[in-house]
């Protein structure tokens, strides 16, 4: 072999290694979450990666300062309560008839949106906002962000602290609106 072209194998090994390096560290980027606690992540604006699917295909990144209140309400087709949870969800949301400067986002462990779509029409659920449902396929979100119940929901200041969390099914009319008010006063968990 000469000498040129052992160089150029070496160059582009030294190449390869740096780029499945920067590969490896960019999957291990995500903000740090409290395993002793039995809540999720406290500050989304923390750097890294935590991504969820949208209808349009493309991926969101939940990490950083969300400029608004954001709601994270984590659910599965197969988890019990599941159908009841969205029921109320939904219908808060109708009655709120705004959420102001608020966003929230439906987590949903599904596979794709037509499995979603279709899960949603048999259970006669209509999302007010279809936009508001993104895809966690893998559970690899839902477990970034400490997440330990099919049913689950987490509240975040505009930025990006953890404000409330609800393990397990919340009364949407009367429960939403005093979250939504808590985040954009600022109030936090810790």
């Amino acid at each position: 072999m000469k000498t040129s072209t052992r160089r150029s194998v070496l160059g582009a090994c030294i190449l390869l290694a740096a780029a499945g390096g920067a590969y490896a560290y960019w999957l291990s980027l995500v903000p740090a979450t409290h395993p002793d606690h039995d809540h999720g992540i406290l500050n989304l604006d923390a750097g890294g990666r935590i991504l969820v699917t949208t209808r349009d295909g493309k991926s969101r990144n939940l990490v950083g300062r969300p400029g608004k209140p954001l709601v994270l309400h984590f659910t599965s087709p197969e988890a019990p309560g599941a159908v009841e949870e969205l029921a109320k969800l939904f219908d808060a949301e109708r009655k709120l008839r705004s959420l102001g400067d608020a966003e929230i986002l439906v987590v949903t462990k599904a596979k794709d949106f037509h499995a979603v779509d279709a899960w949603l029409a048999a259970q006669k659920l209509e999302p007010p906002r279809p936009n508001e449902i993104v895809l966690d396929p893998s559970g690899d979100t839902t477990t970034k962000l400490n997440c330990k119940r099919p049913i689950e929901t987490m509240v975040f200041t505009a930025e990006g602290k953890l404000s409330a969390q609800s393990r397990g099914p919340l009364e949407w009319g009367t429960d939403l609106p005093g979250l939504l008010e808590k985040a954009r006063g600022g109030v936090t968990l810790e």
